[in-house]
């Protein structure tokens, strides 16, 4: 064995209650840093070995929409490398999206092939649940830190955009609405409607509930049937069409996770028993073009070309895969993950899924490669798969692991994956257009479970795909639309400022 060979060693995961006494509530930093001291005692070393934390970012770290009111850290990796003592010589925080975990366990493994790395602590947290519990009671918090020392904020985004000027002129600015145009999508080209698109949704996560329910580090310990995940009710409203409430990732959770890496030759010198070793068998990772651009509305190339190479960087097939953690935060991610990986019918999930598990913002991943390395130790020779999914199946990483090593690289070739995305064949699209068209997909918003607005992509006569907001919809028609009543309806559209508008024929 190589004893510059890359290893994960240790892995650790923390939940935390609301509790009673706002005033004692975990941040994210202590959700992080509580997980990170997990790993490291899993691990059995101590913190001064550590020369690397790399953090992943936190929600409130990623968009106004969830900007913390009592502060945080100023470096939240040292914030978190300070609650286990350790003194890291390289301080990371990585960019945002569920690809992120995966993809720096990728990058990390690499760092100590080539010996620019000697133990890696990958950790992050979220405590997005104790701070809007602290918002309605109007507790006094203060999770303002300041630390002193070298760091590096990678800032949000990497590579190119995954969201046009064209869409944010549409107000298309969230995850649920892009989803939700590939999830009708999805629907449309299977002939369901949309109470049997429901039910084939419930039916494929409702298995997860009853996972979530055993893991002691979920946030929530409910077992939903398909019937109930299915059903419309005050409770479970419509969110943005199809989904409804019991059907999407919940980030109102307390949860951090953290693994610890190094090489094969450092891990004998810390004498780290080998039962405690899980090797990276195979890693993949790539980014999707923007969604006018793909070749179909209800399914991501990227997500195929990145498992396909993963399992091929590993060498083994879809059918040798035991255990699987795949990314949940909307049902069309798992459906067609089950196409890939030909696990339709088995499980898909070993932490319970973003819906019932919890979905703690970019760091969901970092859960699923805990429970992938302990499902490979309690089963050794196993083959386990992590899957981390960002933007609208927008940036994607695979890791496949195994107590039992490979020979041979194990890093499936970005640049290969890059071109087979990028050669996917579109019928293009155009920012402004004028005339009749059809409509290909689209989502209406729902208020407290009333439609209140719609917003198509259409397909110009000229074959050229584009956004449009529908104009002059009465609350009867929204929910006829929802209801799928305007499938591949006819629309007339006009060149807006600054977004286009449609009206039915």
């Amino acid at each position: 064995m190589n004893d510059m060979t890359p290893i994960l060693i240790g892995a650790g995961q923390a939940v935390e209650p609301v509790p009673a006494d706002l005033s004692k509530a975990a941040s994210h930093a202590d959700m992080a840093g509580r997980a990170a001291k997990s790993a490291l005692a899993d691990a059995g070393i101590a913190a001064a070995h550590i020369d690397v934390v790399a953090c992943v970012r936190t929600f409130s770290d990623s968009s106004p929409a969830y900007a913390c009111p009592f502060g945080g850290p100023d470096k939240f990796p040292l914030a978190v490398a300070s609650r286990i003592g350790a003194a890291p010589k390289l301080a990371i925080y990585d960019v945002l999206g569920g690809q992120s975990p995966q993809a720096l366990v990728g990058e990390f493994a690499q760092e100590l092939i080539a010996g620019r790395a000697d133990v890696v602590v990958i950790a992050g947290g979220e405590a997005l649940a104790n701070m809007r519990a602290a918002q309605r009671s109007g507790a006094d918090l203060d999770w303002s830190e300041e630390h002193e020392g070298e760091w590096k904020d990678r800032g949000l985004f990497s590579g190119s955009m995954i969201v046009s000027q064209t869409e944010l002129a549409h107000g298309l600015m969230d995850a649920m609405s892009y989803y939700g145009f590939i999830e009708t999508a999805r629907r449309i080209k299977a002939g369901r409607t949309v109470a049997e698109h429901r039910k084939h949704m419930a039916e494929l996560i409702a298995p997860f509930s009853a996972v979530a329910a055993h893991n002691p580090y979920s946030m929530f310990d409910e077992t939903y049937s398909a019937e109930a995940i299915a059903k419309e009710t005050p409770d479970n409203r419509a969110l943005i069409s199809p989904f409804l409430k019991s059907m999407v990732a919940k980030d109102g959770v307390n949860q951090g996770a953290a693994i610890v890496m190094t090489t094969v030759g450092r891990a004998r010198e810390l004498g780290v028993p080998e039962t405690q070793w899980v090797y990276l068998r195979g890693h993949a990772e790539g980014q999707e073009k923007l969604m006018l651009d793909r070749t179909e509305l209800g399914r991501s190339v990227a997500m195929d070309v990145i498992i396909e190479a993963a399992l091929s960087a590993a060498n083994v097939a879809p059918q040798q895969i035991e255990h699987a953690d795949i990314y949940s935060c909307f049902p069309c991610v798992v459906d067609q993950a089950a196409t890939a990986l030909d696990r339709k019918g088995k499980s898909m999930t070993l932490t319970g899924g973003l819906p019932f598990f919890g979905g703690p913002g970019n760091n969901y991943t970092l859960h699923g490669i805990c429970e992938v390395v302990e499902a490979c130790r309690k089963a050794p020779g196993g083959l386990g798969l992590a899957h981390g999914n960002g933007g609208w199946m927008s940036k994607q990483a695979v890791g496949i692991y195994s107590t039992e090593a490979a020979e041979g690289d194990v890093f499936a070739d970005r640049d290969l994956i890059a071109t087979r995305i990028e050669g996917q064949s579109s019928p293009g699209q155009v920012e402004q257009v004028s005339g009749d068209a059809v409509i290909e997909t689209y989502i209406v918003n729902h208020k407290r479970g009333v439609p209140v607005s719609a917003v198509v992509i259409g397909q110009a006569k000229t074959g050229e795909r584009f956004y449009a907001r529908l104009q002059d919809m009465t609350t009867d028609q929204l929910s006829a639309m929802a209801d799928g009543q305007y499938d591949r309806a006819d629309i007339r559209v006009e060149t807006g400022m600054p977004a286009n508008k449609a009206w039915l024929i």
